[in-house]
């Protein structure tokens, strides 16, 4: 196989701040004068209705915000131009992060399980429309008057259109015992919810459920006969040259180069580790780099347009298209048409929260990891400040995240 993707993404430092990688032929400079505006014009969302609403940089609201770390990747024209840290891996502490910094990235480890298995689908190890239960051999979903005549399917899964309960989970603190897969499944100590059961007919109408999610992460271990971390090392991580990423839970000490856990105060949190565990690996259990998501994302815009072959054209185009009733394809939201056509997730876990977007038909995107509770108005910041910065043209606040009217 030949492509693209298969530049593993080593950072290329020239200077202090400059940190480009191989897969981008021209990355901006820190004195582009797009740069400098990204960096020095956010506003804050309280004053985005003023005219004269002041300006920060990006340091400023990172402290108004109480977030210690950030990380940014930005593309553009279909390269990765821009990536940096800023902040500290710990509050109170001078260890900056960098763009090899790992944070936990919450739901958008559904996107790279639905990466992982679209990779077997097109190795004909699975089918998307076939009931998951002839593929799965430790745990079966239990029939009821749900599943009679619509069994639950893989595209069902992705698209959360399967019917299953549990929304998402809670993280587990340094010292409490986690939960398998199977006792998550099964609601079983010390799991702490309900079990994960089909509650409406499949693809009647779209519910989000990590518990549906992470039927499909034990289909992985089944189908391929490896664990869930071992298959996205196989699948992923390493066709992508994704060094730093990982879905070993709890993170190891040893992995190195850790942005650490922060309540909404800003304060150290998931002591005294300092980083929460998240068992349910496929659902929200994704450690990664601003590198290794940035190449994610630029692989997924290439393989849609052609230019890699890390999935065939036309399955990428169904992941990237709308299943009926959902807002989801497989794996991503979907918005926009045209020049505003966009796929994107989000990521919450307790003290981390992360964004991705592309731009399928204009080559742009971004990708933001923070370290502390409240990085979800600091994303939207730093995120409005490049739409301005590099005229895009997906805007922040013109609906293009909203949900379409359909979805409850």
């Amino acid at each position: 196989m030949a492509g693209l993707f298969f530049r593993a993404l080593a950072p290329v430092a020239t200077g202090a701040i400059l940190i480009a990688s191989p897969l981008s032929a021209e990355p901006v400079a820190a004195d582009d004068l797009r740069v400098v505006a990204f960096e020095n014009n956010l506003i804050a969302r309280d004053d985005l209705e003023s005219p004269d609403a002041p300006r920060w940089t990006i340091e400023d609201r990172i402290e108004e915000n109480r977030v210690p770390g950030l990380a940014v990747a930005i593309i553009e024209g279909g390269e990765i131009v821009w990536t940096r840290g800023y902040g500290v891996k710990l509050a109170g502490g001078e260890d900056a992060i960098d763009t090899d910094t790992v944070f936990s990235v919450g739901s958008i480890s559904k996107m790279a399980n639905a990466a992982i298995i679209l990779r077997l689908v097109a190795e004909g190890l699975v089918d998307l429309d076939t009931d998951v239960n002839e593929y799965l051999t430790s745990w079966k979903v239990p029939d009821n008057q749900y599943t009679r005549e619509n069994k639950v399917t893989l595209r069902a899964i992705l698209s959360h259109t399967a019917g299953f309960n549990q929304h998402g989970f809670r993280d587990f603190q340094p010292g409490e015992a986690l939960p398998t897969a199977l006792q998550t499944l099964d609601g079983q100590s010390p799991a702490t919810h309900d079990p994960v059961r089909v509650m409406f007919t499949p693809g009647e109408k779209m519910d989000y459920s990590g518990g549906g999610v992470t039927v499909s992460q034990v289909l992985v271990e089944n189908v391929t006969g490896l664990s869930y971390p071992e298959a996205a090392r196989k699948y992923l991580f390493e066709p992508l040259g994704m060094t730093r990423s990982t879905f070993v839970n709890p993170l190891p000490e040893s992995h190195g180069d850790i942005a650490r856990a922060h309540d909404a105060q800003g304060a150290p949190a998931a002591l005294p580790r300092g980083w929460e565990a998240m068992p349910e690996m496929a659902a929200s259990g994704l450690w990664t780099s601003v590198n290794d998501l940035s190449c994610f994302v630029l692989t997924l815009m290439e393989s849609y347009h052609g230019e890699n072959d890390f999935l065939p054209q036309a399955l990428i185009e169904d992941m990237m298209t709308r299943v009926p009733n959902s807002w989801h394809g497989l794996g991503p939201r979907l918005n926009g048409e045209g020049q505003t056509r966009v796929f994107h997730h989000g990521g919450a876990n307790d003290s981390y929260r992360a964004r991705i977007e592309g731009h399928l038909n204009t080559g742009a995107g971004i990708i933001l990891l923070t370290n502390g509770l409240r990085g979800i108005e600091l994303n939207r910041e730093v995120r409005r400040s490049a739409e301005d910065a590099f005229n895009w043209a997906v805007k922040e606040d013109d609906g293009a995240y909203s949900p379409p009217d359909f979805v409850e």
